[in-house]
């Protein structure tokens, strides 16, 4: 399978949605002992605060002195593509809506009442192991704990 990480919480450091695919490594380095190393190929999704997408991916520097890899970012900023444009602060666009009678940003009571039932059977299998939530200051990155969870598989938040 594919391990699946997700850190959530309402006082972390940072307010941000965003989605991080790193790619598996290339069973074979076919750039034998090249300059510069081997970085994960990545893309990165951010919903907000600014809307964009990255490709992060190896390319090998132009010329002729050799192999040389570098990470080299494809990027598509929404924000930059529409400046002009005006953009509506936070629950600006949910107001208009809720005015003009537009209800799909809104979440309906039996999807409510799905997500806590979701929510409900997390809690329940903890209570059956032990297990509590762990707590961290506001304004940090998130407890401790999820560092070391994800060390544990070889792997790092993408801040």
């Amino acid at each position: 399978g594919v391990p699946f990480f997700l850190r959530t919480g309402k006082r972390l450091e940072r307010r941000s949605t965003e989605i991080m695919v790193q790619f598996r490594d290339v069973p074979h380095n076919i750039f034998g002992d090249s300059q510069g190393g081997m970085d994960a190929n990545r893309l990165h999704i951010r919903l907000q605060p600014e809307e964009t997408i990255t490709l992060q991916l190896m390319s090998k520097r132009p010329g002729l002195s050799g192999i040389q890899l570098k990470p080299v970012a494809l990027n598509l900023s929404l924000t930059e593509a529409f400046d002009s444009e005006r953009r509506r602060i936070a629950y600006e666009r949910l107001l208009l809506d809720a005015f003009c009678g537009n209800s799909t940003l809104f979440v309906r009571r039996d999807e409510l009442e799905a997500a806590w039932r979701w929510i409900d059977g997390i809690h329940a299998a903890w209570d059956e192991i032990g297990l509590e939530p762990k707590a961290y200051p506001a304004g940090t990155p998130g407890p401790v704990a999820a560092d070391r969870m994800l060390e544990a598989f070889g792997a790092q938040w993408h801040d």
